[in-house]
């Protein structure tokens, strides 16, 4: 079933998306691809190289924005994401 409502999902995944030699990726890639999630960005979120720290969302890309924050004091890179609310405003509907 399509949502037709934005969502964000966000968090330490420790799937590394740069990984060839797994199968992990993928299989997430697709498992969000049902939901149509797009992954935010695709950059190293640690100071080893991996991207585990994943910023998923369907809301339209042109009202996203999300970045990768260079930081000395931890070994995760903060990340942030932003929606624009120019011309989109979404409809919610109270459950429960």
């Amino acid at each position: 079933m399509p949502i037709s409502y934005p969502m964000i999902i966000n968090g330490d995944f420790y799937i590394n998306m740069f990984d060839q030699n797994s199968t992990q990726p993928n299989e997430l890639q697709s498992f969000m691809d049902q939901y149509s999630m797009e992954l935010q960005f695709k950059k190293n979120t640690t100071i080893y190289g991996f991207h585990i720290d994943h910023i998923w969302t369907n809301a339209p890309t042109q009202q996203c924005m999300s970045r990768v924050v260079e930081v000395y004091w931890t070994d995760h890179k903060p990340i942030y994401f932003v929606f624009k609310f120019l011309d989109y405003v979404p409809q919610y509907h109270h459950i429960g």
